[in-house]
């Protein structure tokens, strides 16, 4: 096996030779720091200063749209339809009562009322955007009018009034599951959010519904009673308590995860000065990355809100590599170098700005690879973290070497009596394992083979409930509000008439149009009732539900005309009541004033993609048979039809970012060795390490999301950089002279570098893993533990096959050594 650099010169590769072994011209930016140190740090210093003031102008964004594809044809349709027909995503706030007779007492029925007209008085609240028994009319009078009564106009006291409230409540179906729990001892209020879409005001918008959220809460708990308790649920509510959920884990991980580098880069090194050294680094990466954020006014999303605990993890990897082999150079013990001191940092820089730089653009390269996804919250995520870490090459090559350089050697030597035994710890680790390089390569093909198959029991996580821990109360509380009514997930199939050709009879009231007619009103009904009985569909509202009830109403609560009129007069004027009772903005959420569109609500419970995508999949079957030789089109939106388009762009996002980082990664090692085996060997070991991780996924049942889709560009960025320091030792230590312990002699020297690199890099994300965001946490513990698997498989794999390629190099002169003794 043949592992060295061709031989063969020409122009172009000595170009290419020179510009990647003079680490694109880092290596010169180096030498110009550590003649003018503080002229260099000075001017890092007011950059990063220049950048501070836009951490002032952060914004944050949680909704759902942030999470799709802005472009993507189901989220242009579904805004379409929300200022077509005045929908509003609903936050859901349920009143609960243990009482034996549910909410039909006076102290509950007061408070809903309460509660509504608090709720009512809300900043962000539009005129008629709360809904509830308090403002829904019944089929009452006042007297001597024709002015409908609200359910709650007046709180029932007597025995005999709650009797009234309670037939008039029981007499309307469509409020059972909707307003009021199927066992009557929960009552909600809905409030309508903010729409948030790709529009100039969209962070505003998303802004003020994360306030509103909050203020909801902080009203709705007011009116909580031992007899009475309040839940707030619903896909908005969802979206703003995992922004806020974020940032308060925010508080606490990045501080651990600050503590664990810190602790990391002391372990590598144990002197204060480097510790000192890395946090100022890591001060100036964060502000720096947020603060242009700040002034290009990105919002911070649910996946850039983890880019703080993402640069302190990575920031100072190169440190660690660096102070490593510093502290090799300089000795256990004063010596006349420390006279040199400057041209030992020289001597340092050229032999670790190469492998220092290439690793760090590689992980860049794993970053960028996200801007090929449509997911907006993904790329930026990949830009940032690029720009970031961009940042962090120029400083640890420029601002480091010119604190070396200020620095005097004692401040950094490592302490006598702890230099030389990691190095021998390693050397006598590994070498049995080179032994048997067969049986060693072997094992880890058969753990590969195993772990790899569980890639096909992959899932794809699409639900925002399911961003929360079971056990959270915002969990246990969706789970409960499931149970009493008919769903919190809303997905609306807009019904399109343009195309109906039928003909209408004369119509008294109201304006002419195809959803005047019965026939079509009928099968429109039909398909509200096949929609209804569908697995995980709690219910389900439309035109023909909605005009029966108000037959039913209308004709003093006859069962026998809870249907639709012959006539498409006699339909007008149940629209015409539609308007009077329930008003027209409630009725333009199911038919819109032309007569031509119309919106069947479905209220789900929990659903996932798979029975969504069934879902709709039946509906399109059964519009296509029954309702299409109509005139009837359907098309879906709300939040469940806004999900769906955000799992295609996550399968993308893996499809797409995976083998872009791979490829991206490989080139430039390949490249730079001028052998494409050897790119292959170097970038070999991170990528089994990500089919590792993406088997034990599909094993352990943890789904593929948004968060956890980017593990794997992030993996094969930082993992190969493993592989760039060992054949970097390789390389030098085969050319001191060690022979057939190259490989041995190369693991010894950098071994201990690239374990601690790994512990700091796998502790900092694995902090994650207590985060109160699953997602988050899962991300986490992924990168963290496919760097250690990658680590693992770098000094073990790479290690035995560049061990045994040196010794294949050498048995032909060894056989040629013996024949020519036996000729003698």
């Amino acid at each position: 096996m043949k592992i060295s650099p061709a031989v063969t010169r020409s122009p172009v590769r000595d170009r290419l030779r020179k510009l990647f072994g003079s680490a694109f011209g880092f290596d010169r930016l180096a030498y110009f720091a550590i003649d003018h140190p503080r002229r260099t740090i000075l001017a890092f210093v007011i950059l990063t200063l220049l950048a501070a003031p836009g951490l002032l102008r952060l914004q944050l964004r949680t909704d759902g749209h942030a999470l799709v594809p802005p472009g993507d044809p189901a989220v242009e349709f579904d805004s379409q339809v929300r200022r077509h027909f005045g929908l509003r995503d609903p936050i859901v706030v349920v009143l609960q009562t243990p009482r034996p007779n549910g909410i039909l007492n006076t102290d509950t029925l007061r408070r809903v009322k309460d509660l509504t007209a608090a709720l009512e008085r809300l900043d962000g609240v539009p005129a008629g955007g709360v809904t509830s028994l308090a403002t829904e009319k019944r089929d009452r009078v006042y007297p001597g009018t024709l002015n409908f009564r609200p359910f709650l106009d007046v709180v029932p006291t007597t025995p005999e009034e709650m009797a009234i409230f309670r037939g008039d409540l029981e007499a309307i179906a469509l409020l059972h599951g909707t307003l009021v729990s199927k066992d009557q001892s929960a009552v909600a209020i809905l409030v309508g959010a903010p729409n948030v879409g790709a529009s100039a005001g969209t962070n505003a918008a998303a802004a003020d519904r994360v306030a509103l959220c909050r203020r909801i809460v902080e009203v709705s708990r007011r009116f909580e009673a031992p007899g009475n308790r309040v839940r707030v649920v619903g896909a908005p509510m969802a979206e703003s308590l995992l922004g806020l959920h974020i940032l308060d884990d925010l508080k606490i991980l990045l501080p651990l995860s600050m503590a664990v580098i810190c602790f990391m880069l002391w372990l590598g090194c144990r002197r204060m000065a480097g510790v000192w050294q890395g946090m100022f680094q890591l001060a100036a990466a964060q502000t720096f990355t947020f603060g242009l954020m700040g002034w290009l006014n990105v919002p911070v999303y649910l996946t850039t809100a983890v880019l703080p605990i993402v640069l302190t993890t990575l920031a100072l990897a190169d440190e660690i590599h660096l102070f490593w082999r510093y502290q090799q150079l300089l000795g256990p013990q004063p010596n006349e170098a420390d006279s040199r001191h400057p041209e030992t940092v020289r001597v340092l820089l050229s032999q670790m700005s190469r492998p220092n730089v290439l690793s760090t653009l590689t992980t860049i390269i794993g970053f960028l690879s996200f801007l090929s996804t449509p997911l907006v919250a993904v790329s930026t995520f990949g830009l940032f973290a690029g720009a970031g870490l961009i940042f962090c090459l120029f400083w640890s090559q420029m601002v480091g070497p010119a604190i070396l350089a200020l620095l005097p050697p004692s401040a950094l030597r490592r302490p006598v009596g702890t230099s030389a035994a990691p190095s021998d710890r390693f050397r006598r680790f590994f070498a049995p394992l080179f032994r048997s390089p067969r049986r060693t390569l072997a094992a880890l093909a058969v753990l590969t083979l195993l772990t790899s198959l569980g890639i096909g029991r992959l899932q794809v996580q699409d639900s925002w409930v399911g961003g929360f821990a079971p056990g959270s109360p915002f969990r246990r509380d969706t789970a409960e509000v499931n149970r009493l009514f008919n769903g919190t997930h809303l997905l609306q199939v807009q019904l399109d008439l343009s195309g109906w050709h039928g003909t209408l009879g004369d119509v008294w009231q109201g304006v002419p149009g195809p959803l005047l007619d019965p026939k079509t009103l009928r099968a429109i009904g039909d398909f509200e009732a096949f929609l209804g009985r569908q697995p995980r569909v709690g219910g389900a509202l439309g035109p023909y539900s909605q005009l029966a009830t108000v037959s039913y109403l209308k004709h003093a609560r006859d069962p026998k005309r809870m249907s639709i009129p012959n006539t498409a007069a006699g339909v007008a004027d149940l629209l015409y009541w539609f308007d009077e009772v329930r008003s027209a903005p409630r009725r333009r959420e199911v038919i819109d004033d032309a007569r031509r569109q119309g919106v069947i609500t479905l209220f789900l419970k929990d659903p996932d993609y798979k029975q969504v995508d069934r879902l709709m999949m039946a509906a399109r079957r059964y519009a296509h048979e029954h309702l299409e030789p109509l005139g009837v089109r359907i098309g879906f939106a709300g939040d469940i039809a806004v999900s769906q388009a955000m799992i295609p762009a996550i399968v993308q996002t893996q499809v797409y970012s995976q083998p872009l980082s791979q490829l991206g990664c490989w080139l430039v090692v390949t490249i730079l060795y001028r052998s494409l085996w050897v790119g292959l060997l170097i970038a070999l070991p991170s990528s089994v390490a990500v089919a590792w991780v993406l088997g034990l996924m599909g094993w352990t049942g943890i789904p593929l999301g948004v968060a956890t889709a980017m593990f794997c560009a992030i993996t094969l960025g930082v993992g190969i950089d493993y592989g760039i320091h060992l054949y970097e030792d390789f390389l030098r230590v085969r050319g001191e002279g060690a022979g057939r312990d190259s490989a041995l002699a190369a693991i010894a020297e950098c071994g201990p570098a690239i374990v601690t690199d790994t512990a700091a890099i796998a502790l900092g994300f694995g902090i994650m893993g207590i985060s109160r965001v699953p997602a988050n946490a899962r991300l986490g513990v992924l990168v963290a533990g496919a760097l250690v698997v990658g680590c693992a498989l770098t000094l073990i794999g790479l290690g035995t096959l560049l061990d045994r390629s040196v010794r294949d190099a050498q048995v032909p002169s060894e056989r040629a050594e013996r024949d020519d003794e036996v000729a003698v």
